[in-house]
């Protein structure tokens, strides 16, 4: 395995004319570059920039008027700051589907997606992502206690005991792309549990972080608590288990977990959430069904083999 820390420097990799059209009339130009360019907002426009109108450059509050040439070009080290600080980790990722814009992988159990604040570690599968793609990956960010942390290309997430399909975003439009329509994504997992429920159920509980473990989500209605829809079906059964499809139209942390717990029939290998001991926890997201942003909404479906140890017990 190897580790490095990302320095890429990326200078004057775009250089373009645009003619302003009636609808950008009265728009600053570093807006109208984002929107034409989305792969950089408009505070990256403003920072990294450079508009010239009439061979003169022109600030990025410059109002533009229709029928107007303007050379527009973006420079500067951007396309790798936002990885400055992630060390690439040479790790194998199937690739399971890819596009220009994006890619889906099939993560490993054991793995996983990011560092938290609970597991500090450069072996995740964000860390894998830049060793793979480089800078070639959405500039993504989110705020853990109070800090802007980088989570490049991530689009969802997994749990680290979760196998599965991850979709990954290449590109900040594509990124976009795929926040805007997030409730057409459907996502099928199998699950192999302790008992034998119902043929089809489905369970709709609030879900909310345990007050008396940090670790752990629970059901509950409190004002913190987000609605959950969990929906199963029983596709086999064999000595006290059972192998459960199921979809589920929201995506909270640890839902699938605590709904089949709550229920009484608890995933084996997931001890956080009462179920049997095992080698793994016995969740694979197998199923991912998404409109492709590269053929205008079509919708893609991705597959991830049912990991041999989920149907030869």
């Amino acid at each position: 395995m190897m580790k490095n820390k990302m320095q890429v420097s990326c200078k004057n990799f775009m250089n373009e004319q645009i003619i302003i059209s009636s609808a950008e009339e009265g728009k600053r130009i570093d807006v109208v570059c984002a929107q034409r360019f989305p792969d950089f907002s408009r505070t990256k426009w403003a920072a990294f920039g450079k508009f010239l109108l009439d061979k003169k450059e022109k600030a990025g509050k410059t109002k533009v008027q229709v029928s107007e040439a303007w050379h527009i070009s973006y420079e500067g080290e951007m396309a790798s700051s936002f990885l400055r600080d992630i060390e690439a980790w040479d790790l194998d990722l199937p690739i399971l589907a890819e596009s220009e814009s994006w890619v889906v992988i099939n993560k490993p159990e054991g793995v996983s997606v990011h560092p938290s604040q609970t597991e500090h570690t450069s072996h995740t599968i964000i860390n894998a992502l830049v060793h793979h793609f480089g800078t070639n990956l959405s500039e993504n960010t989110s705020d853990i206690g109070g800090q802007k942390i980088s989570r490049p290309g991530l689009v969802h997430r997994l749990d680290k005991g979760t196998s599965g399909v991850l979709l990954v975003a290449k590109t900040n439009a594509t990124h976009r792309y795929f926040q805007e329509h997030w409730k057409e994504v459907e996502k099928t997992y199998y699950a192999l549990v302790q008992g034998v429920p119902p043929v089809r159920g489905r369970v709709e509980s609030g879900i909310e972080r345990d007050t008396q473990n940090r670790q752990k989500m629970t059901v509950g209605d409190s004002d913190h608590a987000k609605d959950a829809t969990t929906l199963f079906e029983r596709v086999r059964t064999n000595s006290g288990f059972s192998l459960l499809k199921i979809t589920i139209p929201t995506g909270r942390t640890h839902q699938i977990r605590v709904h089949l717990s709550e229920i009484g029939f608890p995933i084996v290998g997931d001890g956080k959430y009462g179920g049997s001991k095992s080698d793994r926890i016995m969740l694979h997201a197998a199923e991912l069904s998404f409109p492709d942003p590269d053929k205008k909404g079509k919708q893609r479906k991705v597959s991830s083999p049912v990991p041999g140890d989920f149907i030869s017990w």
